[in-house]
């Protein structure tokens, strides 16, 4: 499920999040940073039961494209073992457990 609401764009994952995920993931990312400008973004992984091996390095590849067209990103509900393998110590990138933190942590 997408949704913007205060200029961030919220997406929700349920499930397994597979190659098949990850594929619509990268797609909907890249129409979004450039073709639509959209900057500043909250994914939702609290319903994701597994993430498929060897995707972590994808969804850290995407998020540094992301960082390098000035954007920020909001994760939420990923867990500490994912956290290490994603990265931690960036200005553009935070861990919640609520999403509606992101509004208190991105700056528009």
């Amino acid at each position: 499920m997408t949704e913007v609401s205060r200029g961030i764009f919220f997406l929700r994952f349920d499930g397994v999040f597979d190659t098949n995920s990850f594929n619509r993931f990268n797609e909907e990312i890249d129409y979004l940073l450039y073709r639509q400008g959209v900057s500043f973004y909250a994914f939702n992984f609290s319903h994701v039961k597994k993430i498929e091996e060897g995707l972590l390095s994808k969804i850290q590849s995407k998020l540094i494209e992301i960082f390098l067209n000035c954007g920020q990103v909001v994760l939420c509900g990923v867990n500490h073992l994912y956290q290490e393998k994603i990265g931690h110590g960036r200005e553009q990138l935070y861990y919640v457990n609520d999403e509606r933190e992101a509004f208190q942590l991105i700056n528009l």
